[in-house]
């Protein structure tokens, strides 16, 4: 090493013992001959990258990416940047599930905006069937008059087609077919903007990477200490509460973001996580809570905090 060697006129002096064989590398110390270099379904990441391209394999079998379909529905939807008229609201849904899809390692296909008519809604996911793996929409699954979702489904599937009330806030409505002798997966998240998140995060999420053979399939979740209060009601449903998580010298630290209404979207994305509070009236500041972590990247260190 240069920082061990002195230059003395036309000499190199060398200020320690050089052992035999020292700073050599050998053949064999990464990885040996007829060894397994990975297991089959290991998810290659940059340093799984560059080992195979270290060893020369030019090419390995991996599942596609999944292409996903994501339709909003809906007559009160406007998409464009004009004034809303009387009843409108816009389209945040398709926009997010999209930039969802596509955070899960999927290739997102916008299938646009189509009213409450069932027919225009069979016709839109009829034409993705050739072009994607799976289809999510959202809207028209609840039980209102124009509600047409689950009448679309239950004629195009060829299976049975299964709407479930799911026990959690928010995000209770949820709706899953398949359709086509491909047997394309549907899945149907509510209008709630925040509803439509959590369900595609809890319901969906999970099953696209599933269908890319991946083995871990849920956001990571972690015990958490409470830093204020998180209060709720009793109702015999998990409620997720939008929290802010970070982490100090004592460990992961919540606490809650104002706006907690499945229509209010701006508090979620302040969020970084959600607190799994079981049915009862929440938990006190300093108790322990069970959170899912939505962003693992942007969760922040904060000097003091306890």
């Amino acid at each position: 090493m240069v920082e061990h060697a002195v230059l003395k006129g036309d000499e190199v002096v060398l200020e320690e013992d050089v052992r035999i064989g020292q700073h050599v590398r050998h053949a064999g110390e990464d990885v040996t001959g007829g060894s397994l270099v990975f297991d089959a379904g290991t998810e290659l990441r940059p340093a799984h990258i560059g080992v195979l391209a270290g060893l020369g394999v030019q090419e390995v079998t991996v599942y596609p990416r999944a292409r996903v379909g994501v339709l909003s529905t809906g007559d009160e939807l406007h998409s464009g940047p004009e004034p809303l008229g009387n009843g409108q609201i816009r389209d945040s849904n398709r926009h997010m599930l999209l930039a969802l899809v596509r955070a899960a390692g999927c290739d997102p296909i916008d299938l646009g905006v189509v009213g409450d008519d069932e027919i225009c809604i069979a016709a839109a996911i009829e034409g993705a069937l050739s072009a994607c793996n799976a289809v999510i929409t959202s809207g028209g699954v609840s039980v209102g008059v124009a509600d047409n979702m689950k009448t679309v489904l239950g004629r195009l599937s060829g299976g049975p087609v299964r709407w479930m009330e799911v026990a959690i806030q928010p995000a209770k409505p949820f709706g899953f077919a398949t359709i086509g002798g491909e047997e394309i997966p549907v899945l149907c998240v509510p209008g709630n903007p925040v509803s439509a998140l959590v369900s595609f995060e809890l319901l969906a999420r999970g099953a696209l990477r599933f269908m890319m053979g991946h083995s871990v399939l849920d956001r990571p979740r972690w015990h958490a200490t409470a830093e204020e209060p998180l209060m709720r009601r009793r109702d015999g449903k998990i409620h997720l509460v939008r929290v802010l998580a970070s982490v100090s010298s004592g460990g992961l630290l919540v606490r809650a973001i104002p706006g907690q209404e499945s229509h209010q979207l701006r508090s979620t994305a302040l969020a970084n996580a959600l607190a799994i509070l079981p049915d009862g009236g929440g938990v006190d500041a300093g108790a322990i809570v069970s959170v899912l972590l939505l962003e693992p990247d942007a969760v922040p260190f904060v000097e003091g905090r306890r």
